[in-house]
């Protein structure tokens, strides 16, 4: 991780959640944009950008410490030029991967990004997802080959030109599904407060010693969240 950069994506329109921004939404007692701030905050990358609203300062004041902070001026552009904002700060810390993460999946621990960047610098691949058999995934992990596209991304679509075109080897790194879900929407929220409450409970007592011990209640991601799942403009 030391070579790499990592992207931290906080400047979205929350266009599904609502009138309010989704970052700042409580979570356990914190915003949203804490949890992912927060773990990556374990591993010790090159450098770590959050690309950040203008219009909403609160996001960018409360990661600065911890990040630079890449202020997005046009967010209504789409998830292409937020990605481009962090893109091009990262760059200039020269790094040999960049490593996109999305601000609202809480559950992405710090192993899977860790796992991301192994399988990147394996040999012969361009990019890696954490997706696996259930389609393109973020977080996302790009090579230097891919740089100057990532710099260049405008609109909606996010990396999925990027990704899809053919042109880059492409793997999957099949982080659980369970952890890379996404807060689109408050019911989205409603169910991941369900489960970081199952969590915490069974942080609170001893460790079971076996799988048939738990009952911890899925998240039901839904179709959408389990099958073809492109990194792209719907995740906003």
């Amino acid at each position: 991780m030391n070579r790499t950069a990592v992207v931290l994506l906080a400047s979205g329109l929350s266009r599904r959640y609502g009138r309010r921004d989704k970052m700042l939404a409580d979570l356990g007692g914190q915003p949203l944009i804490e949890h992912a701030a927060h773990m990556i905050t374990d591993v010790d990358p090159l450098a770590r950008v959050a690309v950040c609203p203008s219009d909403r300062p609160q996001i960018g004041e409360r990661l600065i410490n911890r990040f630079v902070v890449a202020v997005n001026k046009k967010p209504r552009q789409g998830l292409g030029h937020s990605i481009a904002v962090g893109v091009n700060v990262a760059l200039q810390f020269k790094p040999d991967a960049i490593l996109v993460v999305m601000g609202d999946m809480p559950f992405v621990e710090s192993w899977i990004l860790e796992g991301v960047i192994q399988r990147l610098g394996s040999g012969g691949v361009d990019i890696v997802h954490s997706g696996g058999a259930h389609g393109t995934r973020p977080p996302t992990a790009f090579g230097p080959a891919c740089f100057d596209q990532l710099a260049a991304l405008d609109g909606d679509d996010g990396a999925k030109a990027i990704i899809g075109q053919g042109g880059f080897n492409v793997v999957g790194f099949s982080a659980p599904p369970p952890l890379l879900f996404d807060i689109d929407t408050k019911d989205d929220l409603d169910l991941a407060r369900q489960q970081l409450a199952i969590r915490k409970r069974y942080a609170n007592i001893d460790a079971p010693t076996s799988v048939e011990e738990l009952e911890i209640a899925p998240i039901d991601l839904g179709p959408q969240q389990t099958a073809g799942v492109s990194f792209g403009a719907h995740r906003r």
